[in-house]
């Protein structure tokens, strides 16, 4: 079943969730915040370095659920497993962090964000239906590049444009 598919027949138990568009549905292995031009090149250098030391990535996306959880949802996600996406985003982790960026105190939990809410209360229908669907699969593939993207936050949510793309275990290329 298609992410799309999914949102729409959970968007009538929770209308006035702010349901994120599919084509801005993604994966997020480290968020950098803002950032000045400057340290762009550092950066660059920090995720080629990563992407070198793996190769591509299995992908599943299953199963969804609620952060921080299903008593006082903030966001609604469906699960991604990877055989090696945790040991790709600790060694981003560590990298950025010899950078100065901050790092994360959570533990990584990979994920797709499709909604979130302003205000927990009157979640509880759509709760109970997502916890009917629980152990959906949405399918697998194989990933064999992540982005450098920079996010824009406008009214209709945030605008997301790549910067760079870095092949696992392969040479970069810079969209034209």
């Amino acid at each position: 079943m298609k992410l799309e598919e999914f949102q729409h027949q959970l968007k009538p138990f929770a209308r006035d969730a702010k349901w994120v568009n599919p084509f801005g549905i993604h994966l997020t292995l480290k968020f950098l915040g803002e950032v000045k031009e400057e340290r762009i090149p550092e950066i660059h250098k920090a995720l080629e370095e990563s992407a070198q030391e793996f190769g591509s990535v299995n992908v599943v996306v299953k199963g969804c659920g609620f952060f921080p959880n299903e008593r006082r949802p903030a966001v609604f996600w469906v699960g991604v497993e990877g055989n090696s996406l945790k040991p790709l985003q600790q060694s981003m982790e560590e990298r950025f962090a010899l950078q100065g960026f901050e790092k994360e105190n959570r533990e990584y939990s990979p994920h797709l964000t499709l909604a979130r809410f302003r205000d927990p209360h009157g979640r509880l229908p759509l709760v109970h239906e997502a916890n009917k669907r629980k152990t959906n699969g949405f399918g697998d593939f194989t990933a064999s590049e992540f982005h450098l993207y920079q996010s824009v936050l406008k009214r209709t949510g945030a605008e997301y444009t790549i910067l760079k793309s870095f092949s696992l275990g392969r040479t970069t290329k810079t969209p034209s």
